[in-house]
């Protein structure tokens, strides 16, 4: 395994933070670029500290932890604080080279949670490391912090879930995560299925309507989403920021109905999902950037911000990113099968957390999944670890940096006190 230095030039860094790449050569090569960041107070680059791991979401980068890496670096006796752009995001490229745009056509197997997860114990290695203090995921890098601590609890003392409650793994033979071993009253709550059921009865709804998952999966959803590049480009994802924010009035957040019926009918959990805003139960002829311009009437979003994912996604496409949700509502791939069986029927074991803002969704936007993370998969969690920050909305640790800050260096001295 190989380490380059070259750095990525992205503005409003602080010096503290160190871009650069490391070589997988045992993931074929994958290039992985990282924003990384150890105590102000190290003078000896041979001085180790404890690694905490960063697992950005979807459409976010290595760059989304850039107002948290350095307070956290900094707590304790100090940590090696890492953030990786995922496979398929950013500046990270595979043998095909930077100047390739993931195409749809391209192979989904390798965007499959299972391989990512081989992406990131590869990279824990290649960091000189054999455990991780603290495995943090956001978003689509919760589920992904989930399977790495499921798949590898000898790797990982602890984990913290943000913004998608993680309800396990999904066994090959169901659509939905096992409940092995769990008690009867928590078989009973609902797990949505995204699969053709719940798709035609959203469409039959009037008006008609299609999940957000669903959308993201489809051929033309990056063309979508890209568009003509530029300004056009810039004012989507500005305005996609903005709508899933604290700030958009329309993020008043509560459990749905459904999550705490014992067995909601396909019809039932449609209209419930319906009641969610239309970035997540989409209007079934409109694409992303069509719904963020019917709602978003005044960006909120800093424009600088919005201006970096913008001109990294106007040159890497959003195909890579689009890909993970493709990969999990598609069949696994065959090698992958008996690997899912065995692991799913396992549970969290490490100590775990969750945090996310108070008027974010993605807390409820699945029926029973904030329960069932409490309840079953996470059993050990413990109250005052599940943690949702007034005012802020779904970007928690770019909205909340000081108060996410806060509650991971508090959960952490709760596990280095175990």
């Amino acid at each position: 395994m190989n380490t380059t230095l070259t750095s990525v030039e992205l503005p409003d860094l602080p010096p503290q933070i160190t871009s650069r790449y490391i070589t997988l050569s045992d993931r074929d090569d994958l290039n992985v670029h990282i924003l990384e960041a150890l105590p102000d107070t190290n003078n000896d680059p041979s001085t180790s500290y404890p690694l905490i791991l960063l697992l950005h979401g979807f459409p976010e980068l290595a760059y989304s932890w850039r107002k948290v890496l350095v307070p956290i670096a900094n707590a304790h006796q100090g940590y090696h604080v890492v953030a990786p752009d995922l496979r398929g995001y950013g500046h990270t490229t595979t043998l095909m080279g930077s100047s390739h745009q993931i195409q749809y056509e391209d192979p989904l197997s390798s965007f499959h949670m299972l391989n990512i997860v081989e992406d990131v114990c590869s990279l824990v290695r290649a960091l000189g490391y054999s455990s991780v203090a603290m495995l943090v995921g956001h978003d689509f890098g919760s589920p992904l912090a989930g399977h790495c601590v499921v798949a590898h609890p000898e790797l990982f003392t602890s984990v913290v879930f943000m913004s998608a409650p993680f309800v396990g793994v999904a066994s090959p033979s169901s659509p939905q995560a096992s409940t092995e071993g769990a008690s009867d009253k928590a078989k009973e709550r609902p797990i949505v299925s995204l699969g053709p059921d719940l798709a035609t009865a959203l469409a039959t709804l009037q008006p008609p309507r299609k999940h957000y998952m669903a959308y993201f999966s489809t051929p033309s959803a990056n063309a979508d989403m890209l568009g003509q590049g530029g300004k056009a480009l810039h004012d989507f994802l500005g305005g996609y920021f903005s709508m899933k924010s604290g700030a958009w009035v329309g993020n008043d957040t509560h459990p749905l109905p459904s999550a705490s019926s014992p067995s909601p009918s396909i019809s039932e959990l449609a209209m419930d999902l319906a009641t969610l805003p239309e970035y997540y139960i989409m209007p079934l002829h409109e694409s992303m950037p069509e719904v963020i311009a019917r709602h978003v009437a005044q960006v909120t979003w800093p424009k600088a911000e919005a201006g970096v994912y913008a001109a990294e996604f106007g040159r890497t496409g959003f195909q890579g990113g689009l890909n993970y949700y493709r990969s999990a509502l598609s069949p696994p791939p065959p090698e992958r099968i008996a690997q899912l069986r065995v692991l799913a029927g396992r549970r969290v074991e490490v100590p775990a957390a969750f945090i996310s803002g108070a008027r974010d969704w993605g807390v409820y936007q699945t029926p029973g999944a904030e329960r069932k993370m409490r309840e079953v998969v996470c059993s050990s969690m413990q109250n005052e670890d599940f943690v949702l920050i007034e005012g802020a909305g779904h970007w928690v640790q770019q909205e909340a940096p000081e108060m996410v800050v806060r509650e991971l260096v508090r959960f952490l001295g709760k596990v280095k006190a175990l």
